[in-house]
């Protein structure tokens, strides 16, 4: 296949657990990352290759890229570590790609990465409207601890709130 041929999803999980190959990937993949982040979220909350390579220079930003058979990105997260703690900034799968389970792979992928640096927390914010997220996060052991009124504003004008999630993973035990 070539790089202009639109890929065929996975059929499965499993398949698509065999297809997907996770990379850290650096602000020259910026157009690609911001590429799957409008797709994910939508034009109007889609970060731009600009904003993505600016975060990307701040020391203890990273991104994970997921692509199919080497081909087409089909998802992406971007994290921040500092000190003892780390966040999630964002996490996206195409919709075409989405109950496949990459999203879970990306996010193992970085919290267990952030997790052998040091990080002792992790931090994330999820639109309370966004139970597949949700429920990927309390899957992990996320428990919320806070919420952010009207902080996402939906494709539809709608604002709805953040909550604000944590797993503390304590000194240096990994679990």
């Amino acid at each position: 296949m070539n790089r202009h041929e639109r890929m065929t999803p996975p059929a499965n999980k499993a398949e698509a657990t065999a297809r997907v190959k996770i990379h850290l990937a650096g602000p020259e993949e910026a157009d690609t990352l911001a590429a799957v982040h409008r797709a994910a979220f939508g034009e109007r909350k889609g970060w731009s290759a600009g904003d993505i390579r600016k975060m990307l220079a701040i020391e203890g930003t990273e991104a994970l890229l997921a692509r199919c058979d080497e081909a087409e990105a089909c998802g992406m997260i971007i994290t921040r570590m500092m000190w003892e703690d780390g966040e999630i900034l964002t996490l996206g799968v195409r919709p075409e790609f989405r109950r496949l389970g990459i999203g879970g792979r990306l996010f193992a992928s970085a919290v267990n990465g952030m997790v052998m640096q040091g990080v002792n927390r992790v931090f994330l914010e999820v639109a309370e409207t966004n139970t597949a997220a949700i429920r990927l996060y309390e899957e992990a052991r996320f428990e919320v601890m806070g919420r952010r009124p009207n902080y996402y504003l939906e494709e539809d004008g709608k604002k709805v709130d953040a909550l604000m999630m944590v797993r503390v993973f304590g000194q240096g035990c990994g679990g």
